[in-house]
């Protein structure tokens, strides 16, 4: 959450320095200088050197024809100094283009509507500037970034990723803007550990990133950190992907298979829920027969004596004669009082045990007589 504020604070405070004019460039300087020390150690990657890219920028100016363009362009190029990332990289090529006729007609383009119906436009601009042996390396390498860029803000991610993958962060003017576009790329086509590494990679100059690229970047990994394989989270991912490429008029091999992908996944995950709705009942019929026999011995516990199922009682009865004395003999009692002492004795025992002891009791009273 104070990551979270702090971002928003950024952000208003990068508006506002917006509308007070020339001090930007001094808070930017201050700001970056003061970053780059607590992090030129930390991070993998540093920021290229501002005053080594404006020499090659008017090296390249010197040695194009003489015009007013190439002039101007260099005269504005100590604009340069104090600026870094997306707007050090836009200020290069805008530079470059207005003394270079190749780069002017491919920003151009760049300018205009990008889809898949211009895409060969774009293709063949660009090739004519990396074909073109007047324009060093390290400016080929800004313009495909460049370009790259433009595709992603258009939905070709397919066609940015391909560009991205040839540059490298050690050899573009914008390191951020490099690895932004390349993350956004890998996190759209699903491409989770790469785009897990890139996000890290960009996020270790987090504090002097510019603000828009640092929110999205921790959303983004926020994102697809937990994305599992053959979920129904990512499922929903590829056929959004289909959609997509649908809606560019891309119908080839890569489509095809990509729904034939989609279609397998379903398939397995009906299977998988299949499997564990069947588990479930049976877990659920296993504990309903469990309740029934618990029940059934609660019921056979709370039965009076007399309901519960008699045993049979077998012998013929008989004992080996004892004395009682004959004071107390059983069979000198008048008949009355023997029922009536046998009923007590008896009145709270199951009905086959009293019958029992009555044949007990009378047996006795034959043998005394």
């Amino acid at each position: 959450m104070a990551r979270q504020v702090r971002w928003i604070l950024r952000a208003f405070c990068s508006l506002a320095f917006t509308f007070t004019g020339t001090g930007m460039v001094g808070s930017v300087a201050e700001k970056a200088a003061a970053s780059d020390n607590v992090l030129q150690k930390a991070s993998t990657w540093n920021w290229p050197e501002n005053a080594a890219i404006i020499v090659r920028l008017n090296t390249f100016l010197d040695s194009l024809p003489p015009g007013k363009e190439a002039s101007d362009a260099k005269l504005k190029s100590s604009e340069l100094s104090a600026i870094r990332g997306i707007g050090l990289l836009e200020g290069i090529i805008r530079l470059a283009a207005e003394g270079d006729a190749s780069i002017r007609k491919l920003s151009d383009l760049l300018g205009t509507e990008v889809s898949s119906e211009t895409m060969p436009d774009i293709e063949s601009a660009l090739s004519s500037v990396l074909a073109n042996g007047g324009i060093p390396d390290w400016l080929k390498l800004d313009c495909q970034l460049w370009v790259s860029r433009c595709l992603v803000q258009n939905a070709l991610y397919d066609e940015a990723l391909n560009k991205l993958q040839s540059l490298s962060i050690e050899t573009v003017s914008d390191p951020s803007t490099y690895l932004f576009n390349l993350a956004v790329c890998q996190h759209h086509l699903l491409q989770r550990d790469e785009c897990v590494l890139s996000l890290g990679k960009l996020l270790e100059r987090e504090i002097d990133l510019p603000t828009r690229y640092a929110i999205t970047a921790r959303l983004m990994e926020a994102d697809i950190k937990p994305l599992k394989e053959d979920s129904l989270d990512e499922i929903s991912r590829l056929m959004n992907d289909v959609e997509r490429r649908l809606a560019l008029g891309r119908t080839g091999k890569m489509v095809r298979d990509k729904q034939q992908a989609i279609i397998d996944k379903l398939d397995k995950s009906i299977d998988q829920i299949e499997q564990q709705m069947q588990q479930q009942q049976q877990q659920q019929k296993q504990k309903k027969q469990q309740q029934q026999q618990q029940q059934k011995q609660n019921q056979d516990q709370s039965k009076p004596q007399d309901q519960v199922p008699k045993e049979e009682v077998k012998g013929p009865g008989e004992i080996d004669p004892k004395d009682i004395g004959n004071s107390a003999s059983w069979g000198n009692l008048p008949p009355a009082q023997r029922q009536e002492a046998l009923q007590n004795m008896t009145k709270d025992l199951p009905s086959h045990y009293r019958e029992v002891i009555e044949a007990y009791f009378k047996r006795l009273s034959t043998t005394n007589k």
